[in-house]
């Protein structure tokens, strides 16, 4: 195949939604990867440049370099009947080449990463600086039942307490290394959206009140789960993620999707503990050195 690298634009996007349909089949995935509001923001987003290569009139692999603020990040995508090719070395590449005017560190993100991919992008000079597996709740998997600890009530999402939930992310996740501690408005705009479930999403109460966990939820996706640090480790955030999960599945959602750091071994074994399995790994590269 001889390779065209033809500028994509808009109008292609139908294109590269159904390339992100079939890879995604095959390396697994977030479903929403491969949506056209996902792909439109990677591919035809504004300052983005975007290459395909076609054979027969389909498009088999792709490439788009977009800005950030913190830099330019590439990405990409290959058919499977087209990989091995040098397709997506070829588009990498050209896109990777230094631009006058560029701002910021080069960067790569991925929905899937393969073995070859990361060794494809060492030997390039970039090296992984973050990456959260992809798991999934199989529709015909069912969450066993976990009963709270006992001097736990839990509540769902509303309105007049959406500020405590809002408390227990904060208490939950303060202690990570670059927590980026939003306000409650900029935290609750984030969080609801037009796919979100507030009768999934739960939050804990100790005995006096205090708010010492939650859970999240939106259509198919366990967005957030958090422990307050004193409450870790007893069962409280399986508890309330059995039981947001079980609630997912009344409402009819098939596969359940959720991701976990891959440096959080601690939260993995939790949800593999309850029937969830890993399908995918998304990841961020940069440049070393």
């Amino acid at each position: 195949m001889t390779f065209d690298g033809t500028a994509l634009s808009e109008g292609d996007l139908d294109g590269v939604v159904g390339l992100a349909l079939r890879c995604a089949a095959h390396d697994g995935g977030l479903p929403a990867t491969a949506t056209a509001d996902f792909l439109r923001r990677r591919y035809a987003g504004p300052g983005t440049t975007a290459l395909g290569v076609f054979s027969g009139g389909r498009l088999v692999a792709c490439g788009a370099r977009r800005p950030t603020p913190e830099g330019a990040l590439l990405t990409g995508l290959v058919d499977l009947d087209h990989r091995r090719r040098g397709l997506g070395a070829e588009l990498f590449d050209r896109l990777a080449a230094a631009r006058p005017g560029d701002a910021g560190p080069l960067g790569v993100e991925t929905e899937s990463l393969k073995p070859y991919g990361e060794r494809f992008l060492g030997v390039r000079g970039f090296a992984r600086v973050f990456a959260e597996d992809v798991l999934v709740l199989g529709a015909r998997t069912s969450p066993p039942p976990v009963a709270p600890p006992g001097d736990v009530t839990v509540e769902e999402w509303s309105d007049g307490n959406r500020a405590d939930f809002h408390a227990a992310y904060r208490a939950s996740f303060a202690d990570r290394p670059g927590f980026p501690d939003p306000p409650l408005d900029h935290w609750v705009d984030w969080t609801v959206d037009d796919t979100f479930l507030p009768a999934c999403s739960l939050l804990a109460r100790d005995a006096v009140g205090a708010p010492v966990a939650f859970v999240t939820c939106a259509e198919g996706y366990l967005v957030q789960v958090g422990c307050v640090p004193d409450r870790r480790r007893t069962g409280l955030g399986r508890a309330l993620a059995a039981a947001a999960l079980t609630r997912l599945r009344a409402r009819g959602d098939g596969e359940v999707f959720l991701d976990v750091n891959a440096d959080n071994p601690g939260s993995a074994a939790l949800f593999r503990g309850l029937g969830l399995v890993p399908v995918a790994r998304r990841a961020r590269f940069a440049r070393s050195g």
